[in-house]
């Protein structure tokens, strides 16, 4: 079955790419996310549009109330969300505009986390989180002013404490 479902994926690469195939860019695949180590704002529309996309990879990452045999299909939408905000955060400017969306990010998946019933046994999520945090970190060696956006962050506390090491960044 799995064969078939490679092969026919293939098949619809190829009718819609013709025969220019995929680009190195689209066979990348982001792992964690990183820096851009680029300064800048993006503007309302821009914004927005992250946003959407933002929105639509948070969808991947849900509730789990299934059976234990589909199990192993729920962890790989997590890792599809992931990867799939790894890519946006990757991609980025850094500025104090940013930092503050990315933190609004990370509370809305920690609220996931903690009061929806996501299944993040694997850890997949926690290490997404963790991982744009160190994002946060290196955007504050960039552009300082982006400590002023983990000021929602005090007196706030998260399933796993990922808030402290950037809290202290503003004590």
């Amino acid at each position: 079955m799995k064969l078939y479902a490679k092969h026919m994926v293939a098949v619809a690469i190829y009718a819609v790419m013709g025969e220019k195939g995929l680009s190195s860019e689209d066979k990348q695949t982001i792992g964690e996310p990183t820096c851009s180590g680029k300064l800048g704002e993006l503007s309302k529309e821009e914004l927005s549009n992250i946003k959407k996309e933002i929105t639509g990879a948070v969808k991947y990452i849900k509730s789990y109330i299934g059976p234990s045999k589909t199990w192993f299909a729920y962890q790989d939408s997590l890792s599809e969300g992931c990867a799939r905000l790894s890519k946006i955060v990757s991609e980025l400017p850094v500025s104090k505009q940013i930092a503050e969306l990315l933190v609004s990010l990370l509370l809305r998946i920690d609220n996931k986390l903690c009061h929806t019933g996501v299944d993040d046994s694997d850890g997949t999520v926690g290490e997404f989180i963790e991982e744009t945090v160190v994002v946060l970190q290196e955007f504050v060696k960039l552009c300082p002013e982006c400590k002023s956006a983990f000021t929602t962050l005090q007196n706030r506390e998260t399933c796993f404490g990922w808030e402290e090491s950037l809290l202290k960044l503003i004590e």
